[in-house]
């Protein structure tokens, strides 16, 4: 699984841990997933939107080898309008010595931030600006990649990670990734995608430290359209920087700051499109172990805008998460 090796679980998440067995006693085959219910306010009122997400995961592990299979259903899921509302669906072999195999669907090694709710720290995304301007080609962000069918090899050592990951579509790509955890509560990531046949190539770089009840975390990222073929990056070079920090006032009490940065540039003139800002408030309460809520209020501030952009508007938008 590509995001057992490389992932950062937040305060929210607790659909593993809540994972239901199914079938007869000692199958080894768990079910977990969420509800996520959402109210988004995006200037004016025309922008308003409500939306839910239910997701359910299936998981079975037998000796050295385990297999995933997730579903996705509801408006606010980009599978949840495909017939198939398959997510990812994927099997592991653990080779043994910190050594395991996988392949199938799954999602990518790329970026800071989470794909699931549960595992956000906030509402929405760091680098958005192409999303709230319409266009959805790279889903509800405008770096990172999502899922895709491939198969990768992963190590794990007490101090490091590295995992290697090839496409098994015709349009062959692959994804290698570094880790470093060797201080106490801090962990550094590299991770290199390129996508040459399909017209893009893809970085980030992000490094998370916590103190206490503090978070702090950083990351730089960027994708690079190579041909104006790709669909995925719509002809444009995208360049992103963040800052966030989450503090834990309580075991049932927390809120978020993020500042992100990025930059929409057109791949063969080089001319800017955008150039901006973001700024994120979100505090968050735990109810119970499976119940949390937050809401976000985030602004904009551009400094170049042209070609069709325009600054986003001021959003508002009150989440809640249910984990099973």
């Amino acid at each position: 699984m590509k995001t057992k090796l490389l992932s950062l679980a937040s305060l929210l998440a607790t659909l593993n841990a809540n994972a239901i067995e199914i079938g007869p006693t000692g199958s080894g085959v768990e079910m977990s997933g969420f509800v996520d219910v959402f109210y988004e306010e995006v200037g004016a009122a025309a922008a308003d939107a409500t939306g839910a997400q239910v997701e359910m995961n299936f998981n079975y592990s037998t000796g050295p080898v385990s297999a995933a299979v997730g579903l996705d259903f509801g408006s606010g899921s980009v599978y949840g309008t495909d017939d198939s509302n398959l997510e990812e669906a994927y099997i592991t072999y653990d080779l043994g010595g910190g050594f395991s195999v996988t392949a199938g669907k799954m999602l990518t090694y790329m970026g800071f931030e989470a794909f699931d709710a549960p595992n956000m720290y906030q509402f929405s995304y760091a680098y958005d600006v192409a999303y709230r301007n319409g266009s959805t080609s790279a889903g509800a962000q405008d770096i990172y990649d999502a899922h895709d069918y491939g198969a990768s090899i992963d190590y794990s050592a007490d101090t490091f990670s590295i995992g290697v990951w090839s496409s098994l579509e015709q349009d062959a790509g692959y994804e290698l990734a570094l880790a470093y955890t060797g201080i106490d509560n801090l962990t550094a990531k590299a991770i290199w995608s390129d996508f040459g046949e399909q017209g893009y190539e893809k970085s980030t770089y992000w490094i998370s430290y916590s103190l206490g009840k503090l978070l702090l975390a950083a990351e730089v990222a960027e994708a690079d359209e190579q041909s104006g073929a790709s669909s995925n990056q719509t002809n444009l070079d995208v360049d992103g920087a963040m800052l966030m920090a989450n503090y834990a006032y309580s075991d049932t009490v927390a809120i978020t700051l993020r500042y992100s940065e990025t930059e929409y540039t057109a791949f063969d003139s080089k001319t800017m499109r955008y150039d901006g800002s973001k700024i994120t408030i979100s505090p968050s309460y735990i109810f119970t172990d499976n119940l949390a809520g937050l809401i976000e209020y985030s602004s904009y501030d551009a400094d170049t805008v042209s070609a069709g952009y325009a600054e986003p508007d001021e959003t508002l938008a009150v989440e809640f998460i249910y984990t099973f």
